[in-house]
């Protein structure tokens, strides 16, 4: 059994692409822009949004940071708050801080925003420590889980594992050395976690469940 359990927030713990949908369409339209074939959940839930502006929709460094600035226009006040946790989700972590797992959020979102929802969604009780960059920092999510990892100290071969969506918390997992599982459940495919090296597949929350406590 695992002793250290980090989490992506976005299509792991939480299902909030209608608020990041809904304020990435927000911002294309302050910009002028279109929004057609633009806000595809694949594409815009889970990666940092600044690089999303930047390599897929081909903005501008400078482009991308106002996109991004009208995005949090919308997104801070109401869409960070159109979002649940999945069924099952704050069940498991209540059951695995019993079991004595501590439990870590490590997200691609602005801690601010990453702590006020699992304040919001009832996560909070469960996790030791949430981790993010800034608002419009460019700390990726190797970056943010060794913060994490770096608060526990040494951590021995097998004791951590991360869990997320996409291929970017394989890769970022990989970076720090430990095995990531992969939440099909959410906005991510089989495919992509297969092909970024995922030690172990969820179909669903019950899944992981049975994959972090036996």
């Amino acid at each position: 059994m695992y002793k250290y359990v980090l989490f992506d927030l976005d299509g792991t713990l939480t299902d909030s692409k209608e608020g990041i949908i809904k304020s990435v369409a927000y911002a294309l339209e302050q910009m002028g822009e279109s929004t057609e074939g633009r806000l595809d959940q694949h594409t815009i839930v889970g990666p940092p949004l600044l690089t999303t502006f930047e390599d897929v929709y081909g903005f501008s460094p400078e482009k991308a940071r106002q996109t991004y600035a009208y995005f949090q226009e919308r997104y801070s006040t109401i869409g960070k708050f159109e979002n649940r946790a999945f069924d099952g989700i704050v069940p498991m972590l209540k059951a695995m801080k019993e079991a004595g797992i501590r439990s870590f959020v490590a997200t691609s979102k602005p801690q601010v925003h990453a702590e006020a929802i699992c304040q919001k969604f009832g996560i909070d009780p469960y996790v030791e420590a949430i981790a993010g960059p800034a608002v419009g920092g460019t700390d990726t999510k190797a970056d943010v889980m060794r913060r994490i990892l770096a608060g526990l100290g040494p951590v021995e071969k097998g004791d951590a594992v991360m869990v997320g969506d996409r291929e970017h918390d394989v890769l970022g997992a990989k970076k720090n050395g430990l095995p990531c599982i992969g939440a099909v459940y959410g906005y991510g495919s089989a495919e992509e976690l297969t092909a970024a090296g995922a030690a172990a597949l969820a179909d669903t929350v019950d899944e992981l469940h049975k994959l972090l406590l036996g």
